[in-house]
């Protein structure tokens, strides 16, 4: 049992949601590679562009196990369902992590 409640790194509000999908407007990783195909939870493709299809995803500034990255808008990009759920691969992450840097520019 634990004595200390979880860490949480913030929660993730309607209006935190709200900016982050107006911000980026369509799933991250098909602006990245418009080869991307964009899922939704049953596998259907479906528009990069239909955001109210998109989930967020947490990014971290470095790579490393245990800690979810903060919830702001510094650290979330809108993805797709299938993207979030097939997990981006390192180079992927790299270049949302590089989105991330000139987004928040």
């Amino acid at each position: 049992m634990r004595s200390t409640p979880p860490r949480w790194r913030g929660k993730v509000t309607p209006e935190l949601r709200a900016a982050v999908l107006g911000r980026d407007g369509a799933c991250v990783l098909w602006k990245l590679n418009p080869s991307h195909i964009c899922r939704d939870a049953w596998g259907q493709t479906h528009l990069a562009s239909a955001v109210w299809l998109l989930s967020l995803e947490h990014v971290k500034d470095q790579p490393r196990m245990g800690l979810r990255a903060p919830s702001d808008p510094a650290h979330m990009v809108a993805m797709c369902y299938g993207a979030n759920l097939g997990v981006p691969s390192k180079e992927e992450r790299a270049a949302i992590r590089e989105y991330l840097r000139g987004v928040a520019s």
